[in-house]
């Protein structure tokens, strides 16, 4: 014999057994149904939790770029080429480019092309 099912106590499954099962003969309204309107519940910002300790912020240090470090080099060694003249040295990401060109009209073509500032990149001159 399978065991009985036990019957619930909360108030639905209550109104659910003293329901008759006959068909009423009320008239049924032509009206449709409401839809449930959807409620929107403002969500809570969560809260910080502190264990007794002041809640004062430190200002954050803001980032600042690296200059460029210079190694000392020789007038031939930062122009080992006569025909170039004009040596633009700048930072790439993580690698380090030293150009050189045979006009200074390239050279700031080249700053205009690749969005150089003028804190980011260092220019010499063989004549100068």
């Amino acid at each position: 014999m399978p065991p009985r099912k036990k019957t619930s106590t909360t108030p639905k499954a209550k109104a659910k057994s003293t329901k008759t099962s006959t068909k009423s003969t009320t008239p049924t309204s032509k009206q449709p149904a409401k839809k449930p309107s959807v409620r929107k519940t403002a969500t809570k910002k969560p809260t910080a939790k502190t264990s007794g300790k002041s809640t004062t912020t430190t200002p954050r240090k803001r980032k600042t770029t690296p200059s460029l470090k210079r190694k000392q080099l020789t007038p031939e060694e930062m122009h080992p080429f006569s025909t170039f003249p004009y040596r633009l040295e700048y930072q790439d990401g993580q690698d380090r480019r030293t150009c050189h060109f045979q006009t200074e009209e390239h050279r700031t073509k080249h700053i205009k092309r690749y969005g150089l500032r003028k804190n980011q990149y260092i220019i010499d001159d063989a004549t100068s």
